[in-house]
């Protein structure tokens, strides 16, 4: 399961999304969208992931949390 933490690393780092969209230029509504409801988010452009990893000064694991199903 991969699991979206950019509301802890915004929390960590002490930025508002809106300094985060004004910041990298990333539409407010999908800093939104990965802050408020990262189970929706459906894509990922490495694009996007490098300008949040520029931003907030961080790696992509502070982003982006992979865990192994059980079930699998």
């Amino acid at each position: 399961m991969v699991t979206i933490t950019l509301k802890e690393v915004l929390e960590k780092r002490g930025k508002s999304m809106y300094q985060l969209s004004k910041d990298t230029g990333i539409r407010p509504n999908t800093v939104g969208q990965w802050v408020n409801s990262p189970e929706s988010v459906k894509s990922i452009t490495v694009d996007t992931l490098d300008r949040f990893c520029e931003a907030l000064d961080c790696e992509i694991e502070d982003i982006i949390k992979h865990k192994k199903d059980a079930l699998r």
